[in-house]
């Protein structure tokens, strides 16, 4: 073989080298993410995606649903939007697939109104920690109620939606003979000190007094079922308007518009609030707060798969390798989300803590009650 012909093949070969080497950087810089059918996929702009070019030209012109769908893809890298691309068959939900459907849309609810436009707004400052401080999440509300033997306790958690409605799990509604739900109390931070005051700034600041009220009404879901806990979400109508004018007492914003409604949890981070057990074994006297990764959907019925547990759409989960996560006494409290809503930089609530490990945190995804998905319910269950 000639000189100059073995020098073209190994340049060739080189080159070929290279070319390999550089498409399998591109491809491993390329961020994987999970499909709406819980299948893994690809991170990559829309026209690079064969299966939405497809989809799209079968469908047009795309209905809303169809819109509603694909956006539902959406992903997002270097803050650039982008489509998430499966690996393997392109499932598109079927909103006749009930495990499929999509949260509803509720800005046209005769009751949307009753939903305050300034919420999720916090007044307190961040502390280093699992601390909070005053103000922090004024939306916080405790579950009071008669034990069998004697004197009272706060066993559940729920959050302040509007001055008269707390949104909490349906498992803290369904009371017995020997635990009766009997008055909410909100504005509270560190339960056995009255007033609750903190240092700060060289000044000293305390919240107002806490505020106690009866129960008017218990609402909840009327297909809970309390051995899988699904549809595990309830409403309480106080006897009394909330001050909610005070800095230690403001609603929390709710998933409505749409911006917020058709969210994307994959490798995100969530906050989680409750008084619930802590690592000492007991009940935490002061308001805690945990920032915890959200856990598959995938995953997370692989995780409940041995326990006959059927995680569904309608379903977030959670979890950490150091075992933060909500605990017992946090049930009915908040999975919350700091998002951009109606032109401000607000906190979100878009779970409801639901079930989990016997220990807490550790073992099994704690399971929450997707917020989103029963926006029509809520609203449907409220009054002026």
């Amino acid at each position: 073989m000639r000189m100059d012909k073995l020098i073209s093949m190994n340049l060739l070969q080189a080159l070929l080298v290279i070319y390999l080497a550089a498409i399998a950087t591109i491809k491993a810089q390329t961020p994987k993410c999970t499909t709406p059918s819980a299948g893994t996929g690809t991170c990559v702009p829309a026209n690079e995606c064969h299966p939405v070019i497809d989809f799209i030209q079968r469908n047009s012109p795309l209905s809303q649903a169809d819109k509603e769908i694909l956006r539902s893809y959406q992903c997002t890298v270097d803050n650039s939007l982008r489509v998430c691309c499966p690996d393997s068959k392109f499932v598109i939900p079927s909103s006749n697939n009930s495990d499929n459907e999509l949260p509803p849309d509720v800005t046209v609810h005769k009751n949307f109104n009753l939903l305050p436009t300034e919420c999720g707004i916090a007044g307190g400052r961040f502390v280093l920690g699992h601390r909070t401080s005053l103000y922090e999440f004024p939306w916080m509300a405790l579950l009071n109620y008669r034990l069998a033997t004697s004197g009272t306790d706060f066993r559940c958690t729920g959050t302040v939606i509007n001055d008269w409605y707390i949104l909490t799990a349906a498992h803290c509604l369904i009371t017995s003979p020997t635990l009766q739900l009997i008055s909410v109390r909100v504005g509270e931070h560190t339960i056995n000190t009255d007033p609750d005051c903190e240092d700060g700034f060289g000044n000293r600041y305390c919240a107002d007094p806490v505020q106690d009220f009866e129960v008017a009404e218990v609402i909840p879901h009327p297909e809970f079922d309390s051995k899988t806990f699904e549809n595990d979400i309830g409403l309480i109508r106080l006897a009394h308007r909330i001050n909610t004018t005070v800095y230690s007492v403001h609603p929390i914003c709710l998933p409505t518009t749409e911006t917020v409604r058709y969210r994307n949890f994959e490798n995100t981070n969530v906050t989680v609030t409750g008084w619930g057990i802590t690592d000492t074994g007991r009940k935490s006297d002061e308001l805690l707060y945990a920032t915890v990764p959200v856990v598959s959907e995938e995953q997370c019925r692989n995780a409940y798969q041995q326990r006959q547990v059927v995680v569904t759409r309608k379903q977030i989960c959670t979890g950490d390798v150091n075992g933060d996560d909500f605990c017992h006494g946090d049930s009915g409290g908040p999975l919350e989300m700091v998002t951009y809503h109606n032109y401000r930089v607000k906190m979100i609530e878009y779970g409801v803590v639901s079930f989990g490990p016997g220990t807490c945190g550790q073992g099994f995804p704690g399971v929450y009650t997707r917020v989103d998905y029963y926006m029509d319910w809520i609203l449907d269950n409220m009054k002026p």
